[in-house]
């Protein structure tokens, strides 16, 4: 059976749907240490969601994760803490460049949240990374265009991170311009049943707002966007489950994902 969250209608869930533990090659998190950290926080349910990024720059650095010892080592912590809901995720980055490698290594592992991310510009800039100058107006709409693939493609239960080229800037851009390709986005992501991540790792590099901002956030809503999920993207302890409280709880009374990808993507 999918899973489904449960959530009280008089209360406001605790989770934490974006996290990177030891097997993501960027984290410095023990995923024992972090489900520890998460019941002494009165947490509901997390998840961890360790990458699996597939492009040839990053397989002849990183290499290719067992995706089978990463699900045999939460499903033992699951059994180990079962005072909190521990789901085993996948982040696939770029996914809409490598979708049918892709789709084949998770097919048969069912992973239980599954996030999608643009991490690389069509002219291979990372814009994962702190960046040496702002995008040109050109780059900010390829970003969009690669995220409207990504949710047109690929079987995702969560956009995770748009607008994360801004993640490292000191102010807010105007993105007007590229308005009419958000809300194209965001329309596919209503069709689908694809939730809009609120990310808040741009927080803790100095931005002024979580990822999406407030204005793009009105933008998914006045379309009838409502799923919404919530990712502290840490991959260091000490950033989990800060910045958090900058969410207005509008954002976060259950409207989470709710494994459509099973059930009505194509």
């Amino acid at each position: 059976m999918p899973w489904v969250p449960q959530f009280s209608q008089d209360k406001i869930m605790k989770y934490d749907y974006h996290i990177h533990t030891e097997d993501s090659y960027d984290s410095r998190i023990k995923a024992e240490e972090l489900i520890r950290k998460a019941i002494e926080l009165k947490y509901d349910e997390i998840a961890i969601t360790e990458h699996l990024d597939l492009l040839a720059q990053e397989l002849s650095v990183f290499g290719l994760p067992s995706l089978k010892k990463y699900q045999a080592r939460i499903a033992a912590l699951q059994r180990q803490y079962p005072q909190i809901k521990i789901l085993t995720g996948i982040e696939i980055g770029d996914y809409h460049q490598v979708r049918e490698f892709a789709q084949n290594l998770v097919a048969e592992l069912d992973f239980e949240l599954i996030l999608g991310s643009v991490h690389f510009l069509s002219d291979q800039t990372n814009i994962a990374l702190p960046l040496p100058q702002p995008l040109s107006n050109k780059q900010v709409e390829d970003y969009y265009r690669l995220n409207l693939a990504l949710v047109s493609t690929c079987d995702i239960d969560v956009l995770a991170h748009l607008g994360v080229y801004k993640r490292h800037y000191p102010d807010i851009p105007d993105e007007r311009e590229v308005y009419p390709l958000i809300r194209e986005i965001f329309g596919v992501m209503i069709e689908r049943g694809i939730a809009l991540e609120i990310n808040l790792s741009a927080l803790r590099n100095g931005y002024p707002s979580y990822l999406p901002e407030d204005h793009i956030i009105q933008l998914y809503q006045q379309q009838g966007g409502s799923l919404f999920s919530l990712g502290s993207d840490a991959h260091y302890l000490d950033h989990f489950d800060v910045f958090r409280d900058r969410v207005p709880q509008s954002y976060l009374n259950g409207r989470i994902p709710q494994r459509y990808r099973l059930t009505t993507k194509s």
